[in-house]
């Protein structure tokens, strides 16, 4: 592994990860960021209710040590606060989801209104998006594609569709969905054209370049 750290998050903060883990890498099954910016590393388990259920499937180390020990962590350096990665072992990809609410509707519905209060764009941080499928996944080996936006659509109900440059034009692709905070972060050159109003598509070209109004 590189001597550069990749990771936002301290190295030395923790991280909660399955005991599984630690000794066989290769059952890694899914992560989470959470809103506070901490890991979780599974092999599938889940959080239960009985405390002593989680003690035993899960502990703590180092964020460093977690990423010595699994390396494609580093992939999800741009990854923002409230999303889930599982990981497809045989395409060694990362495939992203916004998380779903937790147990505690309190706090769901607190952190909500924090987010909507603090979005500084149109619309609202926990709309719906529907993103290519290649926009919603984070190879980690050689080849991996490069993801960008090369079209934002706002369709006559409001509603959003970002297509990535590898889907060819005039052809038919699969969606996945993020909230759309999530994929502004991952995506924050499409806050340019926000402003769109339902109707509206914006393209460009390639990669950096600026965005044309070429519908509505």
């Amino acid at each position: 592994m590189s001597d550069k750290w990749l990771l936002r998050q301290d190295p030395e903060s923790p991280v909660i990860i399955a005991h599984a883990l630690v000794e066989e890498p290769g059952r890694l099954a899914f992560v989470v960021l959470d809103d506070d910016d901490d890991w979780f590393v599974s092999d599938g388990a889940e959080f239960d209710e009985d405390m002593e259920v989680n003690r035993r499937l899960f502990g703590a180390m180092s964020l460093r040590e977690a990423v010595e020990l699994l390396p494609q962590l580093t992939a999800l350096a741009s990854v923002p606060t409230g999303v889930a990665a599982d990981w497809d072992a045989g395409r060694a990809t990362w495939l992203l989801s916004s998380v779903a609410d937790s147990d505690d509707a309190v706090e769901d519905r607190a952190i909500r209104e924090a987010r909507v209060a603090a979005w500084p764009h149109p619309g609202s941080p926990v709309d719906e998006v529907q993103l290519s499928t290649g926009l919603t996944e984070i190879g980690t080996g050689k080849d991996a594609p490069s993801r960008a936006v090369r079209q934002v659509v706002r369709e006559p109900d409001g509603s959003w569709l970002f297509v990535g440059f590898e889907v060819p034009e005039e052809q038919d692709f699969e969606v996945e969905s993020l909230e759309l905070e999530h994929a502004v972060r991952l995506y924050p050159e499409v806050t340019a054209v926000l402003q769109a109003a339902p109707g509206q598509v914006f393209d460009r070209a390639e990669p950096g370049a600026e965005w044309e109004l070429v519908e509505g």
